[in-house]
Parts: C-alpha cells; structure tokens; sequence
C-alpha cells in the first residue's frame, strides 16, 4: 500500500510547473528565531496538497499566511501570549476550494422561477412548469404584460420527453411574455407574446451561430431560440440601485464561501457586470477574490483604457484573467459541435448530419487568439464538442506561427473540454493547454450522453485521468448555475463518476479522492498563475483554508458528497462558519 501510494504522489507531482516542488524535508517546519503565530490549528488532519500530498496534524498563520505546517507539538512551539488557538478535533482542513470555471455575476436567478429537475428542484413535467410559473408569478405580484422568467428546465427530465413549445405556454400566460432559460444556458423557450414582443415570426432568418427551431414542415417558431438566436429577443429588465447591486455581490460572495470557495470566477463577465465588480472592489466590499473574464468583445474597449484595466493582476480582490469566447453549444442541449453526428434527433435540424452549432468561424477564432496573444491576453473558451476543440487548437497553432513563439508562459485555457479525443489530449500536452474539465456532467446528463452520442464518446468525457497520465494540469468546475456550485459534489462526481441511474459513466476515468481535490485546488490556482501565491497549505502562502466535518480520502468515495464545509477562512480571516 505504501508503494502504491508513493507512486500516486509521484505521478501526481508531475503536474506541476517546474520550481513548484517541495524538496527533501518538509520545507513548512518552523527554522530558527521560531516566530510567534497569530493563529494556531491543532489535532487536526491537515491535507497540505503539497507536491508530496503531506498530511500534517497542525498550521499556523501569521499577517493572512501560513507560518508553517507541521505536528501539534512543533506548531505548538510558535504559540505566544495573543495567539489564538483553535481545537479541530480531528476535523480536515484543506487549502480553500478554487473555482475553475462558474458565474459568479449569475445574481438573476434568484429573481427567476426555478424549473430544474430533482435533486436541485421539483419540476418533472411540463404541467409542473406551468404551475410553478402560476406560483411565482402570484407570489411576485407580476401583472399583466410583465415579463414572466424562469431557468433550468432540462427536457431530458421531464416526462414528456421534449422541449416545452410557445402553445404549451400560451393557454397558461396569454397575457405576459414568457422566457425560460435551458439548464445548459444556450437556448431559451419563450411563449408568443414574447415572440411578438421581439419581432420573431416565420419571416425572420436564422442568424449566424444560432437557430430560429421551427414547427415541422413550416417556418412557424416553435418557440425554442438556440444559442446565438436567443440574442433576438427583446426583453425588457428591470434596472437595480447601486445599493441593490452591491448587495447581489456580497450576497453572492457569502454563498460562494458558504461551499468553501476563496477564489471565484465570473466566467463571461459583461461591461456593465465589469464595472459593478470594479466599483465593488475599489469599496473594499469584495473578501473572495474573483477572476474576471470579460467577454472576447470587449477587449478592444478594454485595450483602449489601459490605465484603468489591467489583465493579471490583482487589484482589490479582482483580477481580469483573460477573455472568454463561446464556441459552441452544450451537448445536453444537443448545440456542442461534433465531428460527429449525435445518434438522436436533433432540434431544428432536417439532415442526417446533425453534429451541433459552431458559433464563431475559424477565421474569427484565428483573428481572436492572435489578438490577445498578441497583447499578452490570456485566452478562455467555451469548447463542449471535439470539432469545436479542433477550431481552438488550429488557431493556437495559427497564433504561434504568426508570432513565432510557443505557449509555455500562456496556458489557454479550454473551459468544458468534455468531449476531447486521446488525440487531442496529447496536443494539449503538447502545446500546454489547460482543460478545466465538468465531470458533474457525468452525474446530471451522463445517461443522456450515452443515448445520444453512444458510449464511446459518453464513457470518455470529462477524461481527467486520461489527462492525468499524460502529465497534463487540469481543474474541474461546476459551471454555476448550468450544475450547483458545491464543490464537495463535484469532488463526489470525479471519484465515482455516477449517473442519475447509478451507472458508472467512464470507469478508467475516475480519479482518487486526493488527485480530485488537487484539481479544484493546487491546480486552479496554477490555472490563474497563482500557484506560488495559493492551492496548497505551504509556507508563505495565502492562508486561504476550508474546515470541512470529513476526510475525503479516507470516507467511503460514495459518501463524499455528504461532507459538510464547516468553516472557510480567506487570507487568515473566517468569512463563512457554519451555524
């Protein structure tokens, strides 16, 4: 056992960025002059996610970093008389979760009717939609000819089978416009009021990246506005105060922490969300740090006002990472572009080639990445399908050849990657890409991915071990609010990799539970460049932490998804506690 285990941490070693390993003691030891620690943790199981994955009994923090790792009777030794002492009683601490990919600025759905399925909600038919619309519209006091929104229906899961269409919506709400945002957030249902409202009818041409679904054999809308089409409608939204602004933020944060996270992503950051997050920081109201990445369409703008946006670095909590553009669709919603066709029909598509919607061209994706090489911008993209992985890797490798230079101080980051190839993993191994895989998929749509795409695709997505053997650095993400934010389930999702019918979706796939938390720590901050700063519990580093009620890695793997965060601590300082 302990031979096997050695071999993990060596492998697991190989991940990380040269300059980055611990070398021969344990360097966290307190050494000479044995300075006094602000903070002390005792009697715990602390899982430092070193190169070495070291689990040590106790930490102490000084100024908001760690002072060192060690045994209760060494850590004990930088104890003095202000130093605050704190029992764990057996509990884990770990290095605080870091978000690979979610939406942090996704305050909307909290004033929208939830439709997801159990277990994040309650709707499994299209008659239970229509009636916890009628709820929420009475519980909310909407009138007529207010706007009625809701988010997360997953056709999958409802009875029927199918998509909600505009008739099934418009006996219920003749007099509102209705608008009903897909779980995968690429597509939207609305009834015809909205549809009226927005100027759509049979006349209206498809525009680019995106489809108008029609009634068969007609050109009358169905309803159903698939990815670039969903930016015709016309809604009106109701503008908040600053006040109310500020205050989605910090309730956001809070909720963030409350799942153990220190460092958060805002994952298609808008202007106006931008500057709310700006103006957010310069208040000193943000105590998680959050990594921005404004849409590729503003980068432009952004370029022009160099002396009040600046890429990389922190400022108050805030930092532009990069820029993100969406590439494809979901593969849930059947919108992920393939090499090859889906096996099922597919909306809105009258051939048997249905393999997804590219929402950019190559040329664009070329003129994009050389763009921000070209400015030192790091590049973010939405890639679900692997044809769509194929446009990013050519335009990488177009960027390199126009500049004459490699990717080894870049990482572009490819946000999803769920369906890449082994061939494709060796080019980002290659090319030193990083993927920030979902394996939450595996639970939510891992049955769906079978029946549409076949097992072969199904059983390898999300292939994070795949990866891990190739020595590539990879995160997981939640994609908050496409799956919920928890990190402790997605944790559960990359060790067992079990679908909503309890089947295993990928069995070579599934990773240890220490190799999981490395993903969602040490190497989410090496996704932000962060890694010297972050990730693990090491001397020097922030002292960005998170308590949680069990040890991952010695509870049994299905029962992982039951840990509880009981506290999260940032730079030193609680900032969620568990009551």
């Amino acid at each position: 056992m302990k031979n096997s285990i050695l071999s993990i941490s060596a492998l697991v070693a190989l991940t990380l960025p040269l300059g980055f390993r611990t070398k021969g003691r344990l360097s966290n030891e307190p050494g000479e002059g044995k300075p006094t620690a602000d903070t002390i943790y005792v009697h715990g199981r602390v899982h430092t996610i070193d190169s070495a994955n070291t689990i040590t009994a106790a930490l102490a923090i000084k100024d908001g970093r760690i002072l060192a790792t060690g045994s209760d009777k060494t850590i004990g030794q930088l104890k003095g008389p202000q130093t605050v002492v704190i029992d764990l009683q057996g509990k884990t601490l770990i290095p605080g979760f870091i978000d690979g990919h979610s939406h942090f600025m996704g305050l909307g759905q909290a004033k929208a009717a939830n439709l997801n399925a159990p277990p994040v909600g309650t709707v499994k038919s299209i008659p239970d939609i229509i009636a916890v619309l009628k709820a929420f519209k009475e519980k909310n006091g909407i009138k007529d000819g207010e706007w009625i929104t809701g988010y997360g229906y997953d056709q999958d899961q409802l009875a029927e089978g199918r998509h909600p269409t505009k008739d099934d919506l418009d006996a219920a709400f003749p007099n509102n416009p209705v608008a009903l945002q897909h779980v995968s957030g690429h597509m939207v249902l609305v009834n015809s009021y909205a549809l009226r409202l927005s100027g759509i009818d049979s006349t209206t041409k498809n525009p680019a990246g995106g489809m108008i679904v029609r009634k068969p054999g007609t050109n009358d809308p169905t309803g159903l506005l698939q990815e670039h089409a969903g930016y015709l409608l016309k809604r009106e939204r109701k503008q908040q105060s600053w006040d109310e602004q500020l205050q989605d933020i910090k309730d956001q944060e809070q909720f963030y922490a409350s799942n153990g996270i220190t460092t958060a992503q805002e994952g298609l950051t808008g202007f106006a969300q931008l500057e709310e997050l700006r103006k957010a920081a310069d208040l000193g109201a943000l105590f998680i740090d959050i990594e921005s990445l404004p849409a590729y369409t503003y980068v432009d703008k952004l370029l022009a006002d160099s002396n009040r946006w600046h890429f990389g670095v922190n400022e108050h909590h805030l930092k532009l990472a990069g820029t993100k553009l969406v590439a494809d669709g979901s593969p849930q919603g059947k919108t992920a572009y393939f090499s090859k066709p889906y096996l099922v029909e597919v909306p809105g598509c009258t051939d048997d080639d249905c393999r997804g919607i590219p929402t950019v061209t190559q040329d664009y994706f070329n003129a994009a990445v050389l763009n921000d090489f070209k400015h030192n911008i790091r590049f973010f993209v939405h890639c679900n399908g692997d044809a769509t992985i194929d446009m990013y890797i050519k335009a990488i490798q177009n960027a390199d050849a126009e500049l004459h230079t490699t990717n080894e101080n870049r990482r572009p980051v490819v946000i999803h990657s769920q369906f890449a190839r082994a061939d494709q993993l060796d080019k980002y191994k290659e090319l030193n890409i990083l993927p920030t895989f979902f394996t939450n998929h595996t639970f939510f749509w891992g049955d769906v991915h079978v029946r549409n795409l076949g097992k072969d695709r199904a059983y390898f997505e999300s292939p994070v071990k795949s990866a891990l053997k190739r020595g590539i650095v990879f995160t997981n993400h939640t994609d908050y609010g496409v799956t919920p934010l928890s990190q402790i389930f997605l944790l559960w999702t990359s060790v067992n990799r079990l679908s909503r019918s309890g089947v295993v979706i990928g069995h070579e796939e599934r990773l240890t539970p220490t190799e999981g938390l490395r993903a969602i720590t040490i190497n989410g901050a090496y996704e932000y460049f962060e890694e010297k700063e972050k990730g693990s519990l090491e001397k020097g580093k922030l002292a960005d932490l998170v308590i949680l009620s069990d040890d991952p890695t010695t509870i049994d793997p299905v029962k992982i998804k039951d840990i509880q965060v009981l506290e999260t601590i940032k730079e030193g300082k609680t900032i969620y506690k568990k009551n």
